[in-house]
């Protein structure tokens, strides 16, 4: 007679001798990790218990830091609308984003000739959006989304940026935004602003974070739309504009500035310089 067990005996001894390497090794390195995370993020929180509204003109000289083409509008598109005629704004391009989205010839490849021509595409819907903000300048760092780290020549030309234009408010996705890039972006105003006053105001698309100021683009919203439908390469294979859409109303519910919860808010993360540096750093750099 076969004895019939519920799974194989070497399945048995395998987990008996994986769970305690596990429980020795991994787990107290997965418990570290999350520790240095949530950190910032508690702190972030602690900070954001009654979000400010914001009123516009919030500066003169406004500096958006955007990852990748579309990052500024899908994030911080209605307060940008809200300042045209009212500020200078500047637009900072990081990646060139060879890397994200589709053409109408097709999906994206991984081949050179492809990736050129999205590039070329994402530069004129950037552009096109710079027009419509009346952006004073584009400046583009071109590190490639495939390949490419921003590093000390990077790190330079912000500053000469920084320095050049001095900012009074300074957009970019928030330092623990589900990105990457969006990490390494914030890293890389860490090292460009060192010395530097000016506000940090961090904004959300690839993950929500804790606000503690708020803006009221009920009015702009469908401008912000119609600026997310325009970079045609994204929301080809991404709902970018129902998303925006509905974070909108989301946070509105949330943090009312309409008659039964209603409009549309943009929530961001607002810190000085200083300040947002440190927890950045804190969250994003590994430490031995």
């Amino acid at each position: 007679m076969r004895l019939k067990l519920p799974f194989h005996p070497r399945a048995w001894l395998d987990a008996w001798l994986t769970y305690p390497r596990f429980l020795g090794t991994l787990k107290p390195e997965l418990l570290r990790g999350a520790a240095d995370e949530l950190a910032p993020r508690l702190h972030a929180q602690l900070r954001a218990s009654w979000p400010r509204k914001l009123e516009c003109p919030l500066a003169k000289r406004v500096l958006a830091l955007s990852p990748h083409p579309d990052d500024e509008v899908i994030g911080c598109g209605g307060l940008l609308i809200r300042h045209v005629g009212q500020a200078d704004i500047k637009i900072v391009n990081v990646f060139n984003g060879d890397g994200g989205g589709a053409l109408a010839e097709g999906p994206w490849q991984a081949e050179p000739g492809y990736q050129a021509r999205l590039v070329q595409t994402r530069r004129e819907e950037l552009d096109a959006t710079a027009r419509t903000l009346q952006a004073s300048e584009v400046i583009r760092f071109e590190v490639s989304d495939c390949h490419g780290i921003p590093g000390p020549d990077e790190v330079a030309r912000l500053r000469q940026v920084l320095e050049s234009f001095q900012p009074e408010v300074v957009l970019l996705p928030w330092f623990l935004d589900n990105h990457p890039h969006h990490r390494l972006t914030n890293l890389l105003l860490a090292d460009a602003s060192a010395g530097l006053s000016f506000m940090v105001l961090g904004y959300e698309v690839w993950g929500l974070l804790p606000p503690n100021a708020i803006l009221d683009i009920t009015d702009v919203l469908e401008r912000k739309v119609e600026l997310t439908r325009g970079y045609a390469s994204q929301v080809r294979t991404v709902d970018y504009v129902n998303y925006a859409v509905g974070l909108a109303h989301t946070r509105a519910f949330h943090h009312p500035v309409r008659e039964l919860r209603g409009g549309a808010v943009e929530a961001y993360l607002a810190l000085p310089a200083k300040d947002y540096r440190e927890l950045a750093v804190h969250a994003l750099r590994p430490r031995p």
